[in-house]
């Protein structure tokens, strides 16, 4: 008799790993599934960031490139010349040709937009 209420504690034993294991097996399941949703959804929110940043940019481009055209036709119905800007001597190799020669007490002068401008300490 005591080998038949040991077969049903081993066997009640038993039933009850293998449900815990079942229960252990989709957690494991559930949490990679998750995990598998948060990485799809950061691919996701940064593919998007992206995308608008390259339409910002192509905006910017675009509207950059409109105020050009617009400008040079202004010059062109003016009969000035489009290439004045281009046709000082600038030495683009060397620094002292980027810093403008009005700089005063060492601060940088702004002039325009995405000027390069040379800043010592």
């Amino acid at each position: 008799m005591k080998i038949g209420s040991q077969s049903q504690t081993l066997v009640s034993l038993t039933s009850l790993l293998d449900a815990s294991r079942q229960q252990q097996v989709q957690r494991e399941e559930q949490q990679e599934k998750k995990l598998q949703e948060t990485r799809d959804s950061r691919l996701t929110a940064r593919k998007g960031e992206r995308e608008e940043l390259i339409r910002k940019n192509r905006d910017a481009l675009r509207k950059i490139q409109d105020d050009i055209r617009l400008k040079n036709l202004t010059r062109l119905k003016e009969n000035d010349d489009i290439d004045d800007e281009k046709s000082r001597d600038v030495n683009l190799n060397l620094r002292e040709s980027f810093i403008p020669k009005a700089v005063e007490n060492s601060q940088p002068a702004f002039k325009k937009l995405g000027q390069v401008v040379d800043i010592k300490i």
